[in-house]
């Protein structure tokens, strides 16, 4: 979710916990936004593996945009988690503990108890992969298109 739609879905409520969590998940979207720009310019510098063929893609970057619009060409994600698993897992790795918590408590559905649930930065990933795949579908190939 981009975050000006975050910030329009937060912006009807005035009660204090309800203006915190509306941060919370403002602050998360930018984070995700970040990762998902700082992965792109990384698969953007890697040439394209060649896979689409007729297609002129220069850029793993080129490729997965490709594949978000108009695949997925593979029976599994296997290939393009071997790519993207790393990069992801650079990106959580930049983060401090607080910048955890943070993005843990704003990715996580509604529990019962914040105390007891599991801290996972899996869902970290989850939701920077999330906002990379949007990208990659809203990225505009027309100059790709071979007919």
């Amino acid at each position: 979710m981009s975050v000006d739609a975050v910030t329009r879905a937060d912006a009807s409520s005035s009660q204090p916990h309800d203006l915190m969590w509306a941060a919370l998940r403002r602050l998360a979207a930018e984070y995700n936004q970040r990762a998902a720009g700082r992965i792109i310019h990384a698969l953007q510098r890697r040439h394209a593996s060649g896979v689409f063929g007729d297609y002129e893609h220069k850029s793993l970057w080129d490729e997965l945009c490709h594949d978000a619009q108009n695949g997925p060409y593979f029976d599994d994600d296997e290939p393009w988690d071997s790519i993207l698993e790393p990069l992801l897992q650079k990106e959580v790795g930049r983060l401090t503990a607080a910048e955890v918590e943070a993005l843990w408590l704003a990715a996580i559905p509604d529990v019962d108890d914040l105390t007891t649930a599991p801290r996972d930065a899996g869902v970290i990933k989850e939701e920077f992969r999330s906002a990379l795949m949007q990208r990659a579908g809203e990225r505009n190939l027309e100059r790709f298109e071979v007919w």
